[in-house]
């Protein structure tokens, strides 16, 4: 394992896109501040220096890329799994990845594929919120940090290397081909739910059946069962 460090960055993914081919597999890169974070669909991912853990892992090992779906559960799991030992409660995951106490999301994760003629690497991007003790903008729920759970100062840089830590023996888990998919699939905050749709471009209402095991989502559109990749879909609940 090996971690680069900046105070600013456009994103840390970014910077792995742009850089993957000269570093090493399972290398983290972290920035105090990124000027572009970005969340799935293009979305922004906004924090002031400082308030966040932000920070992205390289993979490289070809072992993995055809774990993508699991390695983006995996992900949530592995942070959600740490919030735990610090007392969080009612911890879930939102399918595909991200985690979030109650009805409030905590921490977004963003997979990418590095492409050539085949998959050079995959990219895990994180973002955490830690210190944050309000939210500015619109949001159709606020968000939440560590900090406003907890009735203590959270050390960053412990919370930081526990991170590593249960990411890194979590991915050597799935190498080893051992199923995570029952321990998961507990944490599963759309299981059951009603939820607006877009498939195929349509906006339809379903019924959310729950992460497969294969960590593809099922729903229910009237009759039909379909398991949707998450580019097949995208929710309003």
């Amino acid at each position: 394992m090996k971690e680069l460090f900046f105070e600013s960055l456009d994103s840390t993914n970014s910077y792995l896109k742009r850089n993957y081919a000269q570093l090493d597999d399972l290398t983290f890169v972290r920035a105090a501040y990124q000027e572009k974070g970005r969340g799935r669909n293009g979305r922004k991912w906004l924090s002031k220096s400082g308030d966040s853990l932000m920070f992205s892992l390289l993979i490289k090992d070809e072992e993995l890329f055809d774990n993508y779906k699991a390695l983006s559960v995996l992900s949530a799991y592995s942070v959600l799994k740490v919030l735990e030992d610090y007392g969080l409660k009612d911890l879930s995951i939102k399918w595909p990845n991200d985690v979030y106490v109650s009805d409030k999301k905590i921490c977004g994760i963003l997979l990418e594929a590095v492409s050539t003629t085949k998959i050079e690497c995959l990219i895990i991007g994180i973002g955490l919120n830690v210190k944050q003790k309000s939210f500015e903008g619109d949001y159709r729920q606020k968000p939440v940090s560590v900090e406003m759970l907890v009735d203590e100062e959270i050390d960053s840089e412990e919370l930081r290397k526990k991170l590593y830590f249960e990411l890194l023996k979590n991915i050597e888990r799935l190498k080893d081909g051992e199923d995570l998919y029952s321990a998961i699939s507990e944490y599963d905050y759309l299981k059951g739910s009603e939820a607006y749709a877009s498939i195929d471009g349509n906006k339809k209402s379903v019924k959310v059946l729950g992460m497969d095991n294969d960590y593809t989502l099922k729903v229910k559109d009237g009759e039909r069962i379909l398991s949707l990749n998450s580019d097949e879909i995208s929710f309003h609940i």
